[in-house]
């Protein structure tokens, strides 16, 4: 059980490290090192009784309406901490499905892509976590007439976009897109 405790510390301090502060991972394994030192002195091994409620539950499983924060908008990722942004945008392109029809309003940096084969022409608001080491965007699409470079900011200027959630496939694959975008 011990060497299990162990294995299972290791594999959570290596987890954290991978992208972020190795302070965090320094003061998690000093916890569990004064939790494991205190659960040495008992000889009881008992099981911890946790009372969960299905409304709790039901919360934790919602359809992130808890993250709005103006009215019109659904989810608004300019009210939150940036390990949450990175998070929550994480969770829009790997379960958009939770998403589409929503209105979305974030901040972040310009960014532009141009298919050479196609021509066509992809604009993207994109965030990064805490530790600026991992990026995550969102294409998004204007309402109204505007064209490139002359209505767009510089490429890495800091936007804020607001548009509806949607999916689109292309060449095989599922992109998100908020459109009917306006952007600041």
């Amino acid at each position: 059980m011990r060497k299990l405790k162990l294995v299972l510390m290791g594999l959570l301090c290596l987890a954290l490290a991978g992208c972020g502060n190795s302070s965090m991972v320094e003061d998690i394994a000093e916890e569990n090192t004064e939790v494991q030192g205190s659960e040495d002195d008992t000889e009881d091994e008992s099981e911890v009784d946790v009372d969960i409620s299905e409304e709790d539950i039901e919360e934790e499983e919602g359809d992130h309406d808890d993250t709005s924060s103006e009215e019109g908008i659904d989810v608004d990722l300019t009210a939150m901490s940036s390990t949450m942004v990175y998070s929550e945008v994480y969770n829009m392109v790997t379960v958009p499905d939770d998403y589409i029809g929503k209105t979305v309003k974030m901040c972040g940096l310009f960014s532009v892509y141009e298919d050479e084969q196609s021509g066509k022409i992809y604009y993207a608001c994109v965030i990064q976590d805490a530790t600026q080491c991992c990026a995550q965007g969102i294409e998004f699409v204007l309402e109204g007439d505007y064209s490139y470079p002359e209505d767009y900011p510089e490429i890495g200027a800091e936007i804020t976009v607001t548009g509806m959630f949607e999916t689109y496939e292309e060449d095989g694959y599922l992109y998100c897109e908020l459109v009917n975008a306006n952007m600041q």
